[in-house]
């Protein structure tokens, strides 16, 4: 089983990851703090934020009252193109993070990706309640990235308030709460005792759950710190394990670490579906945050690879409240689900279907088998959208100008395109691209509430 309190390597982007320094990458970091020293003159107060976190590193391993460096690294060449200081700051529940990047050599992509997981990390890994992000104002990648976030809650300090030496007044600092992350109505949050809620999933909601462990069903409970506290042991099963008490602690808040991702997916995780089966993790991490956050259920259907085809679930989060009215844990409940003609076509194609040769003059761009396959297997156009993670008007633009024109119909039909396909053969195989998890949201409010957070 994972150990979640060991340091791991956290995936960002294609190409990029974050993993914790320590002594002995001194020559790495001595490296990128000459390269900022280039880019950015009079820098010397804010690498000493470096410097200091440096001091404090020692051969074994830090708490998490201590202060501790990460570093965003380039995998193709080893290269370090950012640090990240971090440190509680004033008492437990804050963390002070200094970030300092290559940022005129990193994609915008990449610098919000890392936004992202860090915010996340900082509350629902290192269970900090509050931030203050130190940046560099001069990196404009970095500051533009920050406010297509979309961070409207981030309140923006004075350097003076939190730097009071600051050289050249190049400091920028925001202040960020846990309740505001992720929630338009903040101001309406009504902030619980965690030991009081605590103490009632221990009397309340473990006994009553504890009824149905070896029922033969798949459900979970996930406590307000994103966390599986139980599980029937069918769930369990249905990961590898043999009881659930392998899977407590386990969480998509997670949803970067490389090696749970490792350990979940086994084979189906290379370098060409870390990107898909990250982003499908985090997104289902956001359903959670919707339910603890707005109090409101949740159902979407999560369909997973396997040797002999695609299994669909449709899975419910329902919020669990305590006396007050707070939202203190969730429970999930799965239940096998047919996603139209899906399943069965992939296994009728894997044992009978032929290519057929007198059509190989039809060429079919990678999205394009993409969406005739989704379409082949009965799903609808929104479907298929959120399969793809692409627009509804998208896979609308792609049968109306690309499909009905290869297959030289006079008229935008889907169902005609359909049965058009299936007498040339179509199609010779299941693409490949397809044989990856994916989430299809039901409810539109929880669509939009996705849609405005990825």
């Amino acid at each position: 089983m994972l150990d979640f309190i060991k340091d791991t390597d956290w995936y960002i982007a294609p190409h990029y990851f974050v993993r914790k320094l320590n002594a002995a990458d001194h020559g790495l970091i001595n490296s990128f703090m000459h390269d900022y020293r280039e880019n950015y003159l009079d820098s010397e107060q804010m690498i000493s934020k470096v410097t200091e976190s440096l001091s404090s590193v020692k051969e074994d391993r830090t708490d998490l009252d201590k202060i501790f460096t990460v570093g965003l690294i380039d995998k193709r060449n080893a290269q370090l193109m950012g640090l990240i200081c971090i440190k509680p700051h004033e008492n437990n529940s804050c963390a002070e993070l200094n970030l300092f990047l290559s940022a005129k050599r990193l994609a915008s992509s990449v610098i919000n990706e890392l936004l992202i997981w860090l915010i996340d990390h900082t509350f629902y890994g290192l269970h900090f309640h509050e931030l203050q992000l130190c940046i560099d104002k001069r990196c404009v990648n970095l500051v533009t990235a920050l406010h297509k976030l979309k961070l409207e809650c981030f309140e923006q300090l004075s350097p003076a308030v939190f730097l009071p030496n600051s050289a050249g007044g190049y400091s920028q600092i925001y202040h960020l709460n846990e309740a505001q992350w992720l929630n338009d109505k903040a101001s309406g949050v009504v902030k619980f005792d965690h030991q009081e809620a605590d103490q009632y999933i221990q009397e309340v909601i473990e006994p009553f759950f504890k009824t149905c462990i070896s029922a033969p069903m798949y459900s979970t409970i996930i406590d307000f710190r994103y966390a599986m506290i139980m599980g029937t042991d069918q769930s369990a099963r249905s990961i590898g394990l043999n009881y659930c008490d392998e899977a407590i602690g386990t969480g998509y808040k997670y949803y970067s670490r490389i090696d749970t991702a490792t350990w979940y997916f086994g084979k189906w995780y290379n370098a060409h579906t870390a990107h898909v089966i990250h982003h499908y993790a985090r997104k289902i991490f956001r359903i959670q945050q919707y339910v603890f956050k707005t109090g409101c259920s949740a159902s979407y259907i999560d369909s997973l690879p396997y040797d002999r085809g695609i299994q669909s679930y449709l899975i419910t989060f329902i919020p669990i409240f305590n006396s007050h009215g707070n939202v203190v844990a969730l429970q999930s409940i799965a239940s096998n689900y047919r996603l139209a003609g899906y399943h069965e076509y992939i296994q009728n194609l894997l044992e009978h279907k032929k290519p057929v040769d007198s059509i190989r003059s039809i060429k079919l761009s990678i999205r394009e088998e993409e969406v005739l396959f989704l379409l082949i297997c009965g799903l609808t156009q929104e479907q298929v959208a959120e399969i793809l993670e692409i627009k509804r008007e998208t896979v609308a633009a792609i049968i109306r100008n690309q499909l009905r024109v290869k297959f030289s119909l006079p008229i935008v039909n889907t169902k005609l395109i359909v049965e058009t396909a299936l007498a040339y053969g179509f199609p010779f195989s299941v693409p490949a691209s397809l044989w990856r998890p994916s989430v299809i949201i039901l409810e539109e409010k929880l669509a939009n509430w996705i849609r405005q957070y990825t």
